[in-house]
């Protein structure tokens, strides 16, 4: 099982702030600036790129409050006994016939793409959870209550939400590794680049950091149904409600495109980023307290079948 557990370990390669790593940034960075040479965008490309009104503002404080209880959480290993993606795919795969399919062991390229899919399905299915069933949303609820967006703000999550991502994922994820490596040879390896799965590489450097950012980035109808673009994940953060429960790909659109959540983004959208709903009010304080405490009230409300008045 030694090479499951490093074919897990590689296609993870999710240090605990991995986005802002400066592999990572720099990929950013010099998008950014093709963008801004491309649009012929003015007033300097550091305040285009980093307006005081979204890194000065309240909101943006919370997603970095909310960033460091994260990094403290993740250096003690609270949460760590809920993520054990390669216990599970060594359990699943021991229970497999062995080498289902010996001949048709997957190339390199072609194991990192299997994977990064069944990855990227799992990630779909659990965002979409998280906005279905009532008893979690307001954990999620505290990643929407975001006012404006920035790179950092993929890290605003409360503290619990990473607990029950990570037990939803560990299932999956370790259940579909599992039964390829049974399909396929268990001495498979992925194409890399710094020892993990390639292709979560490029997709981190090119595009990851710009979901959760102020630049409209949008691919177009085409590549919008296979691709999620920071467009349309701005717009999964919108309040509008002709854009609530759409585009919860991580990054496949197709997705969405199959089980009808697509939103295809227009050049005309005018977002406003938030809640709404009255009952996510305290969260919208952007105020630490509230954003902790409120949504473990409301789940532990829920549970006694007790309602918000």
């Amino acid at each position: 099982m030694d090479a499951l557990f490093e074919i897990a370990r590689q296609f993870l390669f999710s240090g605990q702030a991995i986005l802002f790593s400066p592999f990572y940034l720099s990929g950013f960075v010099a998008i950014a600036l093709l963008i801004y040479l491309w649009r012929r965008e003015t007033g300097g490309f550091f305040r285009w790129l980093f307006p005081r009104a979204i890194y000065g503002h309240s909101s943006t404080r919370t997603d970095l409050w909310l960033f460091t209880i994260g990094q403290v959480i993740g250096a003690l290993g609270l949460f760590a006994r809920f993520a054990a993606i390669p216990a599970v795919a060594a359990y699943v795969a021991s229970v497999m016939p062995r080498a289902i399919l010996p001949d048709a062991a997957l190339s390199p390229v072609m194991l990192a793409m299997v994977l990064f899919v069944c990855g990227d399905f799992a990630l779909y299915w659990a965002h979409r959870a998280h906005h279905t069933f009532s008893v979690i949303w307001p954990l999620h609820a505290v990643h929407h209550s975001a006012e404006v967006l920035s790179p950092i703000t993929a890290y605003r999550l409360h503290p619990l939400s990473a607990a029950v991502n990570a037990s939803f994922v560990t299932v999956v994820v370790g259940s579909l590794y599992g039964m390829l490596v049974g399909v396929f040879d268990p001495e498979a390896t992925i194409v890399e680049i710094a020892g993990a799965n390639a292709i979560v590489v490029i997709i981190n450097l090119t595009l990851t950091n710009f979901h959760h950012s102020h630049i409209w980035v949008s691919f177009g109808p085409f590549w919008e149904r296979l691709v999620i673009s920071p467009a349309q994940h701005q717009v999964h953060h919108s309040t509008a409600p002709v854009h609530y429960n759409k585009n919860f790909g991580q990054t496949l659109a197709i997705w969405d495109w199959l089980f009808g959540t697509l939103y295809l983004t227009s050049k005309n959208e005018d977002l406003r980023f938030g809640l709404s709903d009255q009952a996510d009010a305290p969260l919208m304080t952007q105020r630490l307290w509230p954003v902790l405490w409120d949504p473990i009230r409301r789940i532990a409300r829920a549970s006694t079948g007790r309602r918000d008045v």
